[in-house]
């Protein structure tokens, strides 16, 4: 029975969450940078400590046990705990270092409204120790884990506003009715009414429900969603859909030939992308920088 965790016993569950996370010992040979003979060796030892079984290996291939499933949602938690205390603990000596874990929508790069590299170059050079951790993710995930204080900040669209979150107002972003080379409207008038698109598929955003797009574009053949604005963009340029995107998204698309914008007037639209930050915990110093740097590029 285990009745205490050692630093040793941080190890081998940092071994094991790397190994789930991989998908087997081979895999996470490059992660850890180890032989699979190690790792082979440091997961018996974690099964000897915890006595049970985690994983699974063999000619049936890898997987995680029950047990394992289980082990791995609590080391997770238990190891970004440690990290955190070190950095809180450092932050109140005033030393800036630990983890800063940041989750964005994707396709930021190239909105000259919002210079993401310019940013993450001041919050290099004012917490040079600090680890980025930089994701991408839908909206509403990202609230809930800067809810549950996994995430330290988030950078989307909240169009509705969580309790808890803190916002913060960064740029609007405009968002274009696109159509692809092969669909039937590419070579006929640019600014069609909304009754004469109702009948084209139409891509949508799968966050929301769908729902982002301008109020008097109501098309009925909703027969993809997609998280990403590759996702859209790919729908866009088989030629079978209708989709919005912002400019930076399109652009080279469009230079190419492949993509063109309808009816820009009529069913544009603007998206208010906004920073969220927990609110109701003490301030670390990193936090504290973070949101400076951030509130430089406010609106």
């Amino acid at each position: 029975m285990l009745t205490s965790v050692s630093n040793p016993d941080l190890h081998l569950l940092r071994v094991f969450i790397a190994v789930a996370e991989s998908g087997g010992f081979s895999k996470a040979q490059i992660a850890l940078n180890v032989s699979q003979s190690t790792i082979s060796t440091q997961m018996i030892d974690l099964e000897t400590r915890l006595g049970m079984r985690l994983c699974r290996r063999g000619r049936v291939g890898f997987g995680l046990t029950d047990e394992g499933h289980e082990v791995f949602k609590y080391a997770k938690d238990l190891v970004q705990d440690c990290d955190e205390f070190v950095g809180k603990v450092n932050g109140i000596r005033g030393d800036l270092s630990g983890e800063l874990r940041i989750a964005t929508a994707d396709s930021l790069l190239g909105n000259k409204a919002f210079p993401f590299e310019t940013i993450l170059a001041e919050l290099r050079e004012a917490m040079p120790a600090v680890v980025l951790h930089l994701s991408v993710m839908d909206p509403l995930e990202i609230e809930r884990l800067v809810l549950e204080q996994k995430l330290h900040m988030g950078i989307h669209t909240f169009p509705n506003h969580v309790p808890g979150l803190r916002y913060i107002k960064m740029f609007d972003e405009t968002q274009i009715l696109y159509c692809g080379h092969d669909h039937p409207l590419f070579d006929g008038d640019l600014t069609y009414e909304g009754a004469e698109l109702e009948t084209y598929d139409y891509a949508g955003r799968s966050y929301y429900g769908g729902a982002l797009r301008p109020g008097n574009l109501k098309t009925k053949n909703n027969h993809i969603y997609a998280g990403s604005m590759d996702g859209i963009a790919a729908a866009i340029l088989s030629g079978r859909f209708l989709g919005h995107l912002p400019v930076q998204c399109a652009q080279t698309w469009v230079e190419q030939g492949k993509m063109k914008p309808l009816s820009t007037e009529f069913h544009s639209y603007k998206v208010t992308f906004e920073c969220v930050f927990p609110i109701g915990t003490r301030m670390a110093n990193i936090k504290r920088v973070l949101e400076e740097v951030m509130s430089k590029y406010s609106a």
